[in-house]
């Protein structure tokens, strides 16, 4: 396909963006979003996210209209949200998911400019510039788009909307569990989806030791969503009481508040291993089976580590394995010697504002 001529930003009125579910997915195309907004300053944006998501981007400024869809929509729903997004009136649709229920809205939204991913058949022919990433970084992947219109695209590190209601619901939370004000906070989250991105509980529980040993005013949240309940507790119940905290359950805003409180995260790679590098905490992941390369792009200097140990099967892309020696080799001797670091590096008081 020969490249599509370069789309004048100032010609541009609308834009409507596209990424419809997960977490960590969503944060990985803010840069994106920032970089609209600074190519097109003037232009009023729209993103259409699915109901479980859309609280991540509920009240932020980014987003003038924040357009939500259900995940399991007929087809009268899909035809009724194509009309929806013909009345936003797009002059430029941006598909960051390419399947084909997206690719058909963004030809039903009628934008004259539609960005998608070249080599994905019938649904490439949708689209009028074809995004071709040339990079491992997941963050770069979804700016690809934006430089297959000529528009400026730089790396930069995912940034979350955290707002006042939602910090001010986290502090009478955490409050109400009996956490001191005053307490250097450090989050734990060993849940994920897939057994191929869970760290062995009793090697949080280790980590959550030595945090505590070596910092007297840390305390030890470990968060969970649904289903993840048991596992949070059951850590707790090996630590201190008053210095251990199981945070379950808790709605995703008031939870991206809770992450940008901490001193800093640990989590495996999933979602929340994303939201907390977007609401600004210092994140180590625990990268498996994915090369930090691509699904943790973010920098040291701005706090972040990757705990990774290549073996001889990675990286791949499975989510079910009986070989999980790409879990086993990361310890807690390892993982302690990069969050030691972090917290020596953190600010000694999270913001408050």
């Amino acid at each position: 396909m020969p490249a599509a001529p370069r789309l004048d930003p100032a010609a541009v009125k609308r834009v409507l963006l596209v990424r419809p579910r997960f977490l960590g997915d969503i944060c990985l195309t803010l840069p994106a979003l920032d970089a609209v907004r600074r190519a097109a300053p003037g232009a009023r944006v729209a993103y259409l996210v699915e109901r479980e998501s859309a609280p991540l981007l509920e009240g932020d400024p980014r987003v003038d209209e924040l357009i939500v869809a259900e995940r399991h929509a007929g087809p009268g729903a899909v035809w009724a949200l194509g009309r929806r997004l013909r009345a936003f009136e797009p002059d430029l649709a941006i598909d960051f998911f390419c399947n084909p229920r997206t690719a058909l809205l963004c030809a039903l939204s009628g934008a004259r400019a539609r960005v998608g991913y070249a080599h994905k058949g019938w649904r490439s022919a949708l689209y009028t510039h074809h995004s071709r990433p040339r990079t491992l970084s997941a963050v770069s992947f979804h700016l690809a788009s934006l430089a297959a219109l000529g528009w400026p695209a730089g790396p930069a590190v995912p940034r979350l909307h955290v707002g006042a209601t939602a910090r001010a619901e986290a502090d009478a939370a955490l409050a109400g569990l009996g956490v001191p004000r005053e307490a250097r906070l450090v989050g734990l989250h060993p849940g994920a989806r897939w057994p191929t991105r869970r760290w062995d509980p009793a090697r949080f529980t280790e980590l959550a030791r030595r945090v505590l040993a070596a910092e007297e005013r840390a305390v030890v949240l470990v968060t969970g969503g649904p289903g993840e309940e048991p596992s949070a507790r059951a850590i707790v119940a090996e630590l201190p009481a008053a210095r251990a905290f199981a945070v379950t359950g808790w709605p995703i805003a008031r939870f991206v508040a809770l992450q940008s409180r901490c001193a800093a995260f640990v989590c495996g790679d999933t979602g929340p291993l994303h939201t907390a590098v977007a609401a600004g905490a210092p994140t180590l992941g625990l990268l498996s089976r994915n090369r930090p390369a691509m699904f943790f792009p973010y920098p040291r200097e701005a706090g972040h580590r990757a705990y990774y140990a290549r073996v001889e099967c990675s990286p791949c892309h499975r989510d079910v394995c009986d070989d999980l020696r790409c879990l086993a080799r990361l310890t807690v001797d390892g993982a302690w010697a990069l969050l030691s670091e972090m917290l020596a590096l953190a600010p000694a008081v999270a913001p408050t504002g």
